[in-house]
């Protein structure tokens, strides 16, 4: 019963309308890697690669700023995710704005429900033990926040908007 209900929800929670499917998979595999699940980081990569993120993306990811490699709709979603997913969460006020002013209503809400719908399915895997399966085996895959060498807490307070907030 709790499993029908929690394929119905992922169902709901990954149609995605109001953004692309491209800008969908680059925000899950933000919060995947923040959190570190390498299930999420493994299947999260193919995903992203199949649509349309390159391999020296998915390795930029954390220092997307100031890679040069991401236009400027990814580099928003990508701060929306990271301000979602870091602990505590950071997302103020003038990044909300931002991303209403981009993408409407509906989808910033097709967004932070995608987000935190990751974060939450992520930390659950962590909990299982779930690890790689090799779907992105002898690709390149996106590291997790950890494995880039950036303490969580080093963004804490930070303006996540701001290509030089992400680097100390």
């Amino acid at each position: 019963r709790v499993m029908f209900g929690y394929r119905r929800y992922k169902r709901a929670v990954e149609h995605t309308p109001g953004v692309t499917k491209a800008l969908a998979e680059l925000a899950v595999l933000r919060a995947a890697s923040m959190v570190g699940c390498e299930f999420c980081l493994d299947i999260g990569s193919e995903f992203a690669r199949r649509s349309g993120l390159g391999a020296e993306q998915l390795l930029s990811l954390h220092d997307a700023h100031a890679s040069g490699l991401f236009d400027s709709d990814q580099l928003l979603v990508i701060d929306l995710a990271t301000g979602m997913s870091v602990t505590p969460g950071q997302v103020d006020d003038e990044l909300m704005e931002r991303v209403r002013a981009r993408f409407g209503l509906k989808g910033t809400m097709e967004l932070v429900q995608l987000i935190a719908w990751e974060n939450a399915r992520a930390r659950m895997n962590l909990a299982l033990d779930i690890g790689a399966e090799g779907f992105s085996a002898g690709k390149a895959c996106a590291l997790p926040y950890t494995a880039a060498g950036i303490d969580s807490m080093s963004i804490t307070n930070r303006n996540l908007t701001s290509p030089a907030s992400m680097r100390s």
